[in-house]
C-alpha cells in the first residue's frame, strides 16, 4: 500500500469524504471497473493477445506441445469417481474459456465458444505398470488441436 493510501485511510470519515469529493471534481480517483465485461453477443469473437500468440505459434509448429501445462495431483484415500467426473464437468460447463476453440473466418483467427458438451474423464489402471512417469511424459507431449478442442484434458490413473 502506498504512503498516500495509508494517509487517506487515516483520515476521519468527514475529511475522507471531502477529499474524495474534491478528487472526483478534478476527475481523479474515480473507481475503475477492473472486470472484463461479459460478452452479450454470440458467435465468433476476436482473439485476446494471449490467444493470438497461441494461435500464431500453433500455425508455425502445429505438432508442438509448447503451451501444454501438465499437472499431476496425488489423491489418496477413497475417491468417488462419479463425483469427480461431475465436478470437472461443471467447471468445464461454467467456463467458456475451457470450451473455446479457434477458427479462421475471412482470413482472421477468431475464438469460437462451443456449446456445453460432456467432459470425459478417462480412468486408466496403471497398477501393473512401473513406468508411470514415462506415461505422464508422453501424455504431456500429446498436442491439442486448437480447431477441434477440447483444450483441456484430464486423466485419472489408478496406481494403488
Amino acid at each position: 500500500m502506498s504512503s498516500s493510501s495509508k494517509l487517506i485511510l487515516e483520515l476521519s470519515g468527514k475529511k475522507r469524504a471531502v477529499l474524495e469529493a474534491l478528487l472526483r471534481e478534478q476527475g481523479i480517483g474515480e473507481a475503475k471497473d477492473e472486470r472484463i465485461p461479459r460478452r452479450t453477443e454470440s458467435g465468433p469473437a476476436e482473439l485476446s493477445f494471449a490467444q493470438q500468440r497461441l494461435w500464431f505459434l500453433h500455425q508455425l509448429e502445429p505438432e508442438s506441445p509448447l503451451y501444454n501445462i501438465h499437472v499431476a495431483v496425488d489423491l489418496s484415500g477413497p475417491l468417488n469417481v462419479a463425483v469427480l467426473q461431475r465436478s470437472l464437468g461443471e467447471i468445464f460447463r461454467r467456463h467458456e474459456a475451457l470450451r473455446t476453440t479457434f477458427a479462421v473466418i475471412d482470413g482472421r483467427p477468431v475464438q469460437v465458444i462451443n456449446e456445453t458438451s460432456v467432459f470425459k474423464l478417462p480412468v486408466s489402471d496403471l497398477r501393473e505398470i512401473n513406468e508411470v512417469s514415462a506415461w505422464a511424459e508422453e501424455e504431456a507431449r500429446r498436442r491439442f488441436d486448437l480447431t477441434k478442442g477440447p483444450l483441456l484434458r484430464a486423466n485419472l490413473l489408478r496406481l494403488g
